[in-house]
């Protein structure tokens, strides 16, 4: 008898699939792209300011990109695009997730969510100027990758959409802080035995951004029910951002601390993505 209503079950479930499937336009992409980071710079004052020393060669390509991408529809009513990036280290440790509701079929809202990852670097730079009487210890290059998690609203356009071409634009507005980092500098001064130790402790400080972004998908060929064509896509990161910590200074020895709570003056922070690929649909 089990076996029977198992059975009428499954007909019944193949039935509605078959009325209406849950996922439909399945598509997967491989894209390559260059990403160019702009961040202002301030000149040197008493306090270290991280964000001096994200973009360190301003003059060299930034990032290369490798995205990988998945995207379907829910009933034909949610549209959901995941994406994972790789940067020239190929750690595929960033990505930019998001699920929007189709109002109509040219104009949809979304929500999503992005994690993106910096490198900050050659900051000991500061420590040498700002103690000129003191050596480090350890002089060794400092770097820490820096990752900003993000979580955005999104407005939708899709102005042209056919078999052929498709063209979509969104804008994401939303809220993003870099994670948190400790590093530590040991000084010792010159022709003494006196050390000074400075540790830093970067703080969680969500701060708004923008970023619009431009989907063209031409359609190549098709082979059954797979349609195979180009992606082109872009992406223009802007906010004004800062890096705030707190300060510990030990001298001597480690009794007696002193503990610095340094807000970071505000940076122009923009990044600009293009990238171009295949995609497949079904």
């Amino acid at each position: 008898m089990r076996a029977y209503i198992v059975l009428f079950l499954l007909t019944l479930g193949s039935q509605a699939w078959a009325q209406e499937r849950i996922i439909s336009n399945e598509e997967i992409s491989f894209t390559l792209g260059i990403a160019e980071l702009e961040v202002s710079t301030y000149p040197t004052n008493q306090d270290l300011d991280f964000l001096n020393y994200v973009d360190h060669y301003p003059s060299q390509l930034d990032f290369i990109l490798i995205k990988l991408g998945y995207r379907f529809d829910l009933y034909s009513k949610i549209s959901t695009d995941i994406k994972l990036v790789m940067l020239d280290d190929i750690i595929p440790d960033n990505y930019d997730v998001s699920a929007y509701y189709n109002l109509n079929p040219w104009l949809g809202l979304g929500l999503g969510s992005m994690l993106s990852k910096n490198w900050i670097s050659n900051f000991e730079e500061y420590q040498i100027q700002a103690l000129p009487e003191y050596y480090l210890v350890n002089d060794n290059l400092k770097q820490f990758n820096t990752y900003e998690l993000g979580f955005y609203i999104s407005p939708k356009l899709r102005p042209i959409r056919s078999k052929y071409f498709s063209l979509q634009v969104s804008c994401d507005l939303g809220m993003s802080s870099f994670s948190q980092h400790r590093v530590s500098f040991l000084h010792k001064k010159q022709f003494s035995n006196e050390k000074v130790r400075y540790q830093y402790q970067t703080h969680t400080h969500y701060q708004p951004y923008i970023q619009p972004k431009m989907d063209i998908r031409i359609h190549a060929f098709s082979i059954k029910e797979a349609s195979f064509g180009f992606l082109f896509n872009s992406t223009y990161y802007h906010s004004n951002r800062s890096i705030n910590y707190t300060r510990t200074t030990t001298t001597w020895t480690s009794e007696n601390p002193i503990a610095e709570h340094i807000q970071a003056p505000k940076h122009t922070y923009a990044r600009l993505e293009v990238n171009m690929g295949m995609c497949i649909t079904w």
